[in-house]
């Protein structure tokens, strides 16, 4: 199942679980330089969380030298081999995966995997400039939401008119948002972008 050819690897991770016994499961997959401790991830996992979700953020870290030329299909291996070695003594049989940017590259590849097929997902700022991103996004068939900012440098607007077409994605654009989904020269117009995006992940939930 894994790649063997590469070095294959067990990235930190910090599972949290409810006080009673839970089937349900949400997984965090942050960006390259924006943690589960970010606000947007930070938020996401604490509603999952207070919804009855056992939380499993993965931790991952990228040198430069990691980032440039960037290995994404070791990078998926790994992050599944990591969900394996977590879970292999657990019962969950519900899944929401929270991918955000460079982690949406993993959730393309998890949600082929027999595991997660049916898996909701949630796409934050999507790499849809890459073509296996925005495929899985257009053809996946998960309950899915994708949220993107207009000033992302990852959005393409061409390719989200035409994730509209998939009737299992729902969509949201952030005007003037940008790939942290913020707002650099206006705070207040960031943090009504942050209360819209996590309103969005709690209807999208419900």
């Amino acid at each position: 199942m894994i790649n063997q050819t590469s070095e294959v690897k067990v990235f930190p991770t910090n599972l949290m679980k409810q006080k009673e016994t839970t089937t349900k499961l949400a997984i965090i997959l942050p960006g390259a330089g924006y943690t589960s401790q970010g606000p947007l991830l930070h938020f996401s996992s604490g509603h999952y969380f207070n919804q009855g979700f056992d939380l499993l953020q993965i931790n991952y870290r990228f040198s430069d030298a990691e980032l440039d030329p960037f290995d994404a299909a070791g990078f998926s291996d790994n992050v599944l081999h990591t969900l394996e070695e977590t879970l292999k003594e657990s019962n969950y049989d519900q899944f929401v995966i929270v991918a955000k940017s460079i982690g949406t590259i993993a959730l393309t590849s998890l949600l082929k995997h027999t595991t997660f097929k049916n898996t909701s997902a949630i796409w934050l700022t999507p790499l849809l400039h890459r073509d296996d991103v925005y495929q899985a996004m257009l053809q996946g068939e998960n309950n899915s939401f994708c949220i993107i900012g207009d000033k992302d440098f990852c959005y393409r607007e061409d390719r989200f008119a035409h994730l509209t077409s998939n009737p299992t994605l729902k969509t949201l654009l952030i005007p003037n948002g940008d790939h942290s989904l913020e707002n650099k020269e206006d705070v207040l117009d960031s943090i009504d972008m942050l209360k819209n995006v996590i309103d969005g992940v709690i209807q999208f939930s419900n």
